[in-house]
């Protein structure tokens, strides 16, 4: 856990640093550190930190929200007689701070509920407990929701869940997206330099997920093999995961282009060229809620096939900016993928189109700002 100050109002920003919610962490704090109004005191609460000795306690070593909500409330609460306001991003931050956000005026930031995530638990490794722990945990939640002035959701799937399963009034929910920086992922010139170019060159699909198997990585690399013969497509993938092996197999069946990338940072220079070289993105999702890497594939310009789970079918418009197939279907995803790359002009029409879509809705000044200037108005 790390706690920083940087002059304005003195809001509190409890910060969960796992999976794509760093790179939301990282943005926002771009965001505050460009304006004037905000004195932001961080905690920022790190999945993989146990540094400190109350981290490695038993029953808090391998509890998360027990952890989050337990390092959120240590690191505000010496600051409590100062914040003006205080934001939590995820709720898991916010379970033991009912009482302090009854006091500062508090909002809740989230991606999914913890229904959601339960549902799509098994993707995670996690496992949904049973009778009275369940009720706990709900009721904690539900006390925090309550708590908190205001809740901001990332999409309206994640809205609905909150009205529906935890009786939170509909005028208490803002959606806004996360942002990403819709002018540093503009690809335009690359990508029409390289049409430029003329015939002949592969398609270049692109898959970008840490968790490369429940991203949907093992349906990609079983679609990418059933590809008819002469489709001139190729695959670019950025992972964690170790599938090196896995690729080298497909490549060497199928005579197709793969090539794996691991260890590429979030908004890094390396991360980004992947994105500027691609034609297609393609991200067959087996669990997830809105993550960035879909937004950074919009803003770039790029046709986005992907699954119904989550929000993503409310960020990807079925044959608008991309293509929406259902999860682990490999077939389905086999047939897509040749439709798009056998369609240049089509493919480079959905494209344009995702840009504009990430410009409306996606582009982080302006999604950042309105979360920021949701916050001061709760400070007032």
């Amino acid at each position: 856990m790390a706690v920083s100050t940087i002059a304005g109002k003195t809001i509190g920003f409890a910060l969960e640093y796992s999976l794509g919610h760093v790179t939301h962490a990282q943005n926002l704090k771009a965001t505050v550190a460009r304006g004037r109004s905000v004195d932001p005191v961080y905690v920022e609460l790190d999945y993989h930190d146990q540094s400190q000795a109350w981290q490695r306690l038993p029953g808090v070593r391998s509890n998360w929200s027990l952890r989050a909500s337990l390092g959120a409330y240590r690191g505000l609460r010496p600051h409590a007689r100062r914040l003006q306001a205080a934001l939590f991003h995820t709720q898991v931050t916010s379970l033991l701070s009912a009482g302090l956000m009854r006091r500062i005026p508090s909002l809740i930031s989230l991606d999914a509920t913890p229904e959601q995530y339960d549902a799509l638990g098994a993707h995670y490794g996690h496992a949904v407990g049973k009778g009275k722990l369940e009720e706990f945990k709900k009721r904690m939640n539900c006390r925090a929701f309550a708590a908190a002035r205001h809740l901001i959701t990332w999409s309206e799937w994640a809205k609905g869940s909150l009205v529906r399963d935890y009786g939170v009034p509909s005028d208490k929910v803002t959606v806004i997206p996360p942002g990403i920086d819709t002018e540093t992922w503009d690809f335009a010139a690359e990508r029409s330099a390289r049409h430029r170019q003329g015939g002949g060159r592969e398609v270049c699909f692109l898959f970008v997920g840490g968790d490369f198997a429940r991203k949907g990585g093992d349906t990609l690399l079983e679609a990418f093999a059933q590809l008819p013969a002469g489709l001139p497509a190729r695959l670019s993938i950025v992972t964690k995961s170790d599938i090196g092996k896995q690729a080298e197999e497909i490549s060497r069946r199928t005579g197709r282009a793969i090539t794996v990338w691991n260890g590429l940072k979030p908004n890094s220079p390396e991360l980004r060229q992947r994105f500027a070289e691609a034609d297609v993105f393609v991200f067959p999702s087996l669990a997830d809620c809105l993550p960035l890497a879909v937004m950074e594939a919009l803003s770039a310009g790029l046709p986005v096939i992907t699954t119904h789970v989550g929000a993503l079918s409310e960020a990807v418009e079925d044959g608008v900016c991309g293509r929406v197939v259902p999860a682990e279907n490999a077939s389905a995803l086999t047939q897509v993928i040749a439709a798009v790359a056998g369609d240049p002009e089509g493919c480079r029409r959905m494209g344009g189109r995702a840009r504009e879509v990430a410009k409306e809705r996606f582009d982080a000044t302006r999604n950042y700002r309105r979360l920021v200037s949701l916050v001061e108005g709760v400070a007032e």
